[in-house]
This record gives structure tokens, sequence and C-alpha cells, in this order.
């Protein structure tokens, strides 16, 4: 063994040389990489924060168009559907600022009912009305790659270019086994908060977060 090692040893000592070398590239590379999205994070948060401010301070309505950034310099704003890369664009209301991304509600609100062990669901049959929901979809801030809070002259409304890498729940069994062409990466539901008080409370607590059985 000894005698493999001295016979070895300018081999053995470059392996680990670019063992280490590797090992810090691969550190230097993430340590960059997540400085670069936490620099895009904090700049997304500070053109919504500000949008929102706006949108509460003068009283505006919250509407935005989501818009598919595989697809803008395609065929926005034409909008018709594709099986793989889905809409061009969505309409949707920006709601707020998460640490994980951006909320939207993106739905008309539903009725919901309260089953006999008192969970929540969209299912009347059997089941006794509860309140009205509001799905909330959220993109991560990763997914967003550019914000245009003036819009253009189609609608007249601020513009997330986005990737649509999520799940289309609501369609057909072709969209199960394609998981992708929606722009948001998870879904949630909100009902109006019984305790929120008009013009003392930030705008944000009068929804609540509820859990619904789908």
């Amino acid at each position: 063994m000894l005698n493999y090692l001295l016979t070895n040893i300018f081999e053995i000592v470059g392996i680990v040389i670019s063992v280490f070398i590797a090992y810090h590239i691969f550190f230097l590379s993430k340590r960059v990489s997540n400085s670069s999205k936490l620099e895009h994070k904090e700049k997304v948060k500070n053109i919504i924060q500000a949008l929102l401010n706006k949108i509460h301070k003068d009283d505006l309505r919250s509407k935005v168009y989501i818009v598919n950034s595989n697809r803008y310099f395609k065929d926005y704003p034409g909008n018709q559907e594709r099986i793989i890369s889905g809409y061009s664009h969505i309409r949707a209301d920006v709601k707020a600022v998460r640490y994980n991304g951006i909320e939207f509600f993106c739905s008309v609100p539903e009725q919901s009912y309260f089953t006999k062990d008192g969970i929540v669901t969209l299912n009347p049959v059997g089941n006794e009305v509860a309140f009205l929901v509001y799905q909330v979809g959220v993109i991560p801030y990763e997914w967003i790659e550019h914000v245009d809070p003036e819009g253009d002259e189609y609608g007249h409304v601020p513009l997330f270019y986005c990737k649509f890498k999520g799940n289309i729940y609501w369609k057909s069994w072709l969209r199960k086994i394609l998981p992708f062409g929606y722009p948001f990466k998870e879904l949630c539901y909100y009902k109006e908060s019984d305790v929120y008080r008009e013009g003392s409370d930030p705008k944000d607590m009068k929804w609540s977060p509820v859990v619904v059985n789908r």
C-alpha cells in the first residue's frame, strides 16, 4: 500500500486538488445564485408593494394581466389556449406580497359548505352552507421575470411577465399528465375576516386563510 502511494503520489495529490477546487466552485456558484435570487425577490417585492400602496391609497382596481413570457413575443395579445404552453395571458387581481411569492385573486368567489365533521368543502351535497371563499394563486418570485406597473394599450393594467410552469387544475385528463401551462405554483383559499376594521387595519387583514377540502 505504501509503495502504491509513493508511486502515485502526484496523481493522488492532483485528484485531491481537483476535488478541493470543484467543491469550492460549487459552493461559490450556489452562493452567487442565492444572492441573485434574493436581489430579484427584493426588486419584485418593492415594485409590487408600491403598486399595492397606490391601489389602496387611491382606491384603484387591482386588476392585472399575468403574461406568459414564452408567448409574449410570439402571439400576445392573442390568447388562444395551447396544449403545451397554456394561454398567452390571464386576468387576475393582485392581492399581497408574501415571503414565497405574490398572491393573486384568480377566480370568482365560491360558496363553501360545512360537512358534519366541520370540514370546509366546496361540495354542497349533504352539507350546510358556510361562507364565500376566494381562490388565491401564488407565483414564486423566481417565476416572475418582469413587472410593468403601467401596462400597455391593450388592457391599461399592470403586466406581470411570468413563467407558466404551474399545473392547470380544472382542465381535462390531458392536463393531468401535462403539469404546466399556468402561472401559479400553488392555490389556497381566503374568506373575509370577521374582525377586520376598515380604515384602521392594514388592507390585507381583510382576508383570513381557510383550509378548503376541494
